[in-house]
């Protein structure tokens, strides 16, 4: 009998197992990991870079005690650090420090000043507002001090590359594929006036570009950029020494802090710009020109810029040279705004750049430029030659 019931027990047994009549049992799962709520430092990210240069300036316009040109020599550093937030889902809001003055085409600090302390201020402080959202189309509201809202050249006729307007921004670009549609502007605040009406700008922009094939891109534009309240106001210059940047000035003002130079005439410039992308010989060639015309100057209102640049200094071990040719007359656009390594900064004057950039290791680079120009182009007997070196190393973090 003991024996029939253990038969019974081992066939009951075995159906289970072969899942007749009995129902199976898994094992029990792991419960999921547990999700790590975000902080505030997943929304931010920071940046910054850190540059030491070198520099040598033959400038034959400024004597020496003696009536003699000299070799300007100095060492310089430029620090900037950057916070940028995502605030949610269509807006951003950033912040940068840099060193520097209030200069607002530089941020250099010159060393040899008996170790003493450099300056660290405010350079950008702005709301980037995405109406689009992850839409592959995209519109911008920008509100602040922001980066140079408008589409520039490798080297640029308005503006140096260190400028960071102040005001309201529209950036837009439509289109994917073959042509790309591009439309900036600008409402800026140049400066505040009490009892007078302000100084402005006006500005809009807009360029198409063409992807011929993946290697293959054109672009070309047209920026017009009305500066207002200009002629006869007194020009702005950020080391109150009346300096008018090459601008033409006529007799200003003299009273509390205002100068005894007002500009000549109102500037309402319009850029023309091309580039054109491509490879050779498995490196990134761009090919590039600006043309500049002030329709509100009676004369000496034009500029113009060329420029050709071989390879891309990113990579490791990778290099970038570079050439080209800039001349801006004396009322082409606003001095104050333009290169201030070109000529030593503002307008009047034309010349060349060469350059090459090599990346010695990752967020570190080597680069060395060398400007052969003239200044004070417009009056032939003030003429004079302007040459400049520079060798910087750039760490960037």
């Amino acid at each position: 009998m003991r024996q029939v019931k253990i038969a019974a027990a081992v066939a009951i047994i075995a159906g289970g197992i072969g899942g007749v009549g009995v129902a199976q049992t898994s094992a029990p799962q792991s419960p999921p990991p547990a999700q790590v709520p975000k902080t505030w430092a997943d929304s931010v990210t920071f940046k910054g870079d850190i540059r030491y240069r070198y520099e040598s300036i033959n400038d034959d316009s400024k004597l020496d005690a003696s009536g003699s040109t000299y070799t300007r020599q100095r060492d310089r550093i430029r620090a900037r650090l950057g916070a940028e937030a995502k605030c949610n889902d269509n807006l951003k809001a950033g912040i940068e420090f840099s060193t520097g003055q209030s200069d607002p085409v530089s941020g250099n600090q010159s060393l040899g000043d008996g170790f003493g302390k450099k300056e660290f201020r405010l350079n950008m402080a702005y709301f980037d507002y995405n109406f689009l959202g992850d839409n592959p189309n995209e519109v911008h509201a920008i509100a602040g001090k922001m980066k140079n809202p408008f589409i520039t050249m490798p080297d640029d006729l308005v503006w140096d590359g260190d400028l960071t307007p102040e005001g309201l921004a529209l950036k837009s670009q439509f289109g994917r594929g073959f042509a790309t549609f591009l439309a900036n502007g600008g409402y800026m605040w140049i400066q505040e006036r009490s009892d007078r009406d302000d100084l402005m700008l006006y500005a809009g922009q807009g360029a198409l570009k063409l992807e011929f094939a993946p290697e293959v891109v054109l672009t070309l534009g047209v920026s017009y950029y009305g500066f207002q309240n200009m002629q006869g106001y007194d020009v702005v210059d950020w080391e109150s020494k009346n300096n008018s940047y090459g601008n033409s000035t006529a007799n200003g003002t003299v009273s509390g802090t205002t100068t005894n130079k007002a500009w000549a005439c109102e500037f309402t410039p319009v850029v023309y710009f091309a580039q054109l992308d491509l490879w050779v010989a498995g490196k990134p060639l761009a090919v590039y020109a600006q043309e500049l015309s002030n329709s509100d100057a009676t004369s000496l209102d034009q500029g113009h810029l060329y420029g050709v640049s071989l390879g891309k200094a990113k990579n490791l071990r990778t290099w970038e040279l570079g050439y080209n040719y800039a001349e801006l007359e004396k009322d082409a656009t606003v001095g104050m705004f333009t290169d201030s390594d070109r000529w030593g900064g503002g307008t009047d004057g034309k010349g060349h750049k060469v350059y090459g950039k090599y990346q010695l290791m990752k967020n570190l680079q080597a680069a060395v430029s060398y400007f052969f120009d003239e200044k004070k182009i417009s009056d032939p007997a003030k003429k004079t030659d302007y040459d400049r070196l520079q060798i910087d190393l750039v760490a960037n973090f």
